[in-house]
């Protein structure tokens, strides 16, 4: 069976009224990133932090998949689909899509702060405590292991991206097919992503308004995620026939 390797990121997801990551002027839906986005943040006013993700886990269990997720989901069929995404929600998961690797974390799961891929600060301790979760996190709720705050499981700034060295090595030299889906391509790592699969024999870029700066070698497709990736699952599908 050929792999399809599947990089997306806000954009795929933006169709459904998940918010984009910030706006020109830099705020996360009106929050300073380092307030809400960092462990600097959730020292200093953790509450402010668990009210504005969980605000976001009801928007996310309040909308829908859309057709790209569906889509996505469609390739699974005849193709081993690996879906790498930036996105915190489950959309993905939600249409159906069986491997989805998160590189910013879900926000459907709490961790320990003592986690130790924390880099902020320096915890006394480590902890790699992990749940998923049906409601938003309270202030008040701990870690059953050590007794730590429980926080968002979503990577911040300062923080790293689990890339899974080895597995992407593997993805690389595997795929038949790459797709960039609801990513600007213009920052890592969605720049280097792009470059990193750059042999691969078919690849696809979707986008309402692309720079092709970083697309040499990519058949690009200008549009909507929801109209030109059912687009091209259907071209793909056909062509495994």
């Amino acid at each position: 069976m050929k792999r399809i390797v599947v990089f997306s990121g806000a954009g795929l997801s933006a169709e459904s009224g998940i918010p984009t990551f910030r706006d020109s002027d830099g705020l996360w839906e009106q929050h300073r990133i380092e307030d809400v986005a960092s462990p600097d943040g959730w020292q200093r006013d953790p509450e402010l932090v668990l009210d504005f993700y969980g605000k976001r886990f009801q928007k996310m269990n309040l909308v829908q998949p859309n057709a790209a997720h569906y889509a996505l989901a469609e390739l699974q069929k005849k193709f081993d689909v690996i879906n790498i995404t930036q996105n915190i929600d489950t959309l993905l998961e939600q249409a159906g899509a069986k491997n989805v690797w998160h590189l910013h974390g879900r926000l459907d799961t709490a961790k320990c702060e003592f986690h130790h891929e924390i880099f902020g600060y320096q915890p006394t301790h480590r902890c790699d405590f992990k749940t998923l979760i049906s409601k938003p996190i309270a202030l008040g709720d701990t870690c059953p292991k050590c007794g730590g705050r429980l926080r968002p499981d979503v990577v911040w700034f300062g923080e790293s991206v689990d890339m899974r060295q080895p597995y992407l090595e593997e993805l690389i030299d595997t795929a038949s097919v790459f797709i960039g889906v609801g990513t600007s391509a213009q920052v890592y790592p969605a720049a280097g992503l792009l470059t990193l699969f750059a042999d691969t024999e078919q690849k696809y870029f979707i986008d309402p308004n692309p720079a092709y700066g970083a697309l040499y070698g990519f058949s690009v497709l200008e549009g909507k995620a929801s109209v030109k990736l059912p687009e091209l699952a259907k071209q793909l599908l056909g062509s495994a026939n």
